[in-house]
């Protein structure tokens, strides 16, 4: 998933090519283009939805619901759903409406690209999601970037647990990494005692 357009408005804006990033005003409509890829060999069904987020002590946070009267409940995109073949890609129109009340200050969004799975024989399905953050500010009391993301760019797929699954799949990797090390140890150590058991048995036996 990723910007497919720059809208002139935010060209030279930092991160404006890998994230939403306009200055709103109330009353005014801001559209942009995203891709959505499908990659793999097979078709896949796809739902396109924004969803609301918080920026919390430099921390990126999407929610699962959507906060009344904030960006995402601004937010449109077009196609909502889409059906992709294999090797395309989709292109699709975000809209953000700004209504005449909007409080100035800084909004945090995201636009979620979401696949699931049938159910198997155990009752168990499964839902992958990409996301495009959004970090809008409305009115000019705010310079545009200010908590905006790091230096970082990189627009790979965050999964069902959204920012969790961003910030704590490296971690629950290392605990992955340490776990089958820790097997391995553990393995190697069994092996040489049991060696060590079958060469005092051979001794005994010659004894």
């Amino acid at each position: 998933m990723r910007i497919a357009q720059v809208p002139s408005e935010v060209q030279g804006t930092p991160f404006a090519n890998a994230y939403i990033v306009f200055k709103l005003f109330p009353e005014k409509t801001y559209s942009e283009k995203i891709a959505v890829s499908n990659t793999t060999n097979s078709a896949m069904s796809v739902s396109l939805y924004p969803a609301s987020a918080t920026y919390i002590k430099g921390v990126f946070l999407p929610l699962e619901k959507i906060i009344p009267d904030g960006l995402a409940s601004w937010t449109t995109v077009d196609p909502k759903t889409a059906k992709l073949p294999a090797h395309t890609e989709l292109v699709a129109t975000v809209t953000i409406k700004v209504p005449a009340g909007a409080i100035s200050g800084q909004q945090y969004g995201i636009i979620w690209a979401a696949t699931s799975t049938s159910p198997n024989s155990n009752a168990l399905g499964g839902v992958s999601r990409v996301g495009i953050r959004m970090y809008d500010q409305v009115g000019d009391s705010i310079p545009v970037g200010t908590s905006s993301p790091t230096s970082s760019t990189s627009t790979k797929p965050m999964d069902t647990t959204g920012w969790l699954s961003e910030h704590l799949v490296g971690i629950e990797w290392i605990g992955v990494t340490l776990l089958f090390l820790a097997v391995i140890i553990i393995g190697a150590i069994s092996v040489r005692r049991e060696r060590k058991r079958a060469e005092k048995r051979r001794r005994k036996q010659k004894d």
